[in-house]
């Protein structure tokens, strides 16, 4: 199962990535790699950038496309999710 996810920080900055749940693994918009893993409603990365994004509010299990989350980063960054697609 393939979630694409876009995320627009409060800078107005919006990327684009494709979580793979089979493997594992994302790719961001700017060819940026790495491996995820999702812990309730906490999302790390590790890769080209490390990250842990913390969605607030109650996330859908599984998740749906069309669901638009905020979020908080361990860089100090915030902003929101959506959820594009899932296929």
């Amino acid at each position: 199962m393939k979630i694409i996810a876009k995320f627009t920080n409060s800078d107005g900055k919006v990327t684009t990535a494709t979580f793979d749940r089979a493997t594992g693994t994302v790719i961001g918009d700017d060819g940026r790699k790495g491996t995820y893993t999702r812990e309730g409603n906490t999302l790390k990365i590790s890769g080209d950038q490390s990250v842990t994004l913390t969605l607030q509010g109650s996330v859908p299990e599984p998740l749906t496309a069309g669901f638009t989350g905020p979020y908080t980063s361990s860089l100090g960054t915030s902003g929101t999710m959506t959820i594009v697609s899932i296929s």
